[in-house]
């Protein structure tokens, strides 16, 4: 069995510490293009489990509730899971608490293989069985349609056009009565196309880093220096698409044909005061969930 039905534990196992060390070895190794390129994904799959793990962003944990009782939900019927882009393991352990003893397929597709083989280090760990795909998103295919496809905050990489193709092409792969399970946070008023860190913004982000690695308990894998200093690239290389309203996610749903039961504003004052971003994305951002189903 699992870790168990969703009601029993307050959140998934993740095991940040034993695999940020993982995740930071393998980057340089396995991360596309030239690690001196602005197009190398490098300096975001390097540090992204350092910033889970020295709780400087909420990440999934924000949307975990969310998650957990939805796709406990969703579990004895959508046994055929697709992952949809993923940084980490996250979305898989949630889908691991959440199934439990039931049967769970999944595939991940992402274009870093850093991110494919973290989900391959989880699934050996915990024996689930995992197809996994180092691809694009938008051009995935299935021999068999997917029951569910799931993602987080991963919407806002695409642009308008790029959006409604992603969106067409989970369509495509799930059969009749497949579901669509995101969130994705939406910033009220941005008037930015994107949303990125300023040069000050990100040195901060890098001090913040360098404090709590300090004045973490445990080995961590790699110097605070270094931490500090692809905390700074990281800030300084990220970006995302501004979503500015609900509409802007659920409009591409509606056109591909999805039925969407689900498209609110998160989970309240309380929600978004927890929901720390590793921007100063402002109090007003919030992270809408969203369920569709395809007719």
């Amino acid at each position: 069995m699992g870790a168990g039905m969703a009601g029993s534990l307050t959140k998934p196992d993740e095991p940040l510490a034993e695999s940020a060390p993982v995740a930071w070895l393998l980057a340089p190794a396995l991360c596309a293009g030239d690690p001196a390129s602005p197009d190398s994904c490098l300096w975001y799959h390097r540090i992204w489990q350092y910033l889970r793990l020295l709780d400087i962003i909420t990440s999934i944990r924000t949307n975990t509730a969310f998650l957990l009782a939805t796709l406990e939900r969703l579990a004895p019927a959508h046994p055929r899971v697709l992952i949809s882009g993923s940084a980490d393991y996250a979305m898989l352990a949630h889908l691991r608490e959440a199934f439990g003893s039931r049967p769970l397929d999944v595939t991940i597709v992402d274009l870093c293989a850093t991110s494919v083989r973290l989900n391959q280090w989880y699934a050996d760990r915990y024996g689930i069985a995992l197809t996994p795909v180092c691809g694009d998103a938008l051009a995935v295919h299935a021999e068999r349609p997917f029951d569910l496809v799931c993602t987080h905050n991963f919407v806002g990489r695409f642009d308008t056009a790029s959006r409604q193709r992603l969106v067409d092409r989970w369509y495509a792969v799930l059969r009749p009565g497949g579901v669509v399970v995101t969130t994705q946070r939406v910033r009220p008023g941005e008037r930015a196309r994107r949303a990125s860190y300023s040069e000050e913004e990100a040195r901060a982000l890098a001090d913040r880093v360098a404090a709590a690695a300090t004045a973490y308990p445990g080995p961590l894998g790699a110097a605070v220096s270094e931490l500090r200093e692809v905390a700074y690239q990281y800030a300084i290389r990220k970006g995302s698409y501004v979503i500015e309203s609900p509409s802007e996610i659920v409009s591409p749903f509606e056109r591909a044909g999805f039925d969407v039961s689900l498209a609110d504003e998160g989970g309240g004052p309380a929600e978004r005061q927890a929901d720390r971003p590793s921007s100063t994305a402002g109090v007003d951002t919030y992270r809408m969930r969203l369920v569709a189903t395809r007719r």
